[in-house]
């Protein structure tokens, strides 16, 4: 699915989505340790009021690996026509 589609871009369009992609992912981190902060603050100050949250806290990593997955294989194809330039 991927190789097809990548392999019909562009040099310039393979950078801009490893662009947009780290950014994705990048926000996502940041949002992800924000709120892991305040889920850690809930625990520690109000008990068990944070326990709801550790489920959310577990489940963002896992949205977040179609994109990792994307970024990788948009790496392979800029090292594939890296090699072959």
């Amino acid at each position: 699915m991927a190789t097809e589609k990548l392999s019909k871009l562009n040099f310039s369009e393979l950078t801009k989505n490893k662009a947009k992609l780290k950014a994705v992912i990048l926000a996502g981190a940041i949002v992800w340790l924000f709120l892991m902060i305040c889920i850690i603050y809930l625990f520690l100050f109000k008990s068990k009021s944070a326990i709801p949250f550790i489920a959310i806290l577990t489940a963002i990593p896992i949205t977040f690996l179609p994109a990792v997955n994307s970024l990788i294989e948009i790496n392979k194809e800029i090292k594939l026509r890296n090699k072959i330039n």
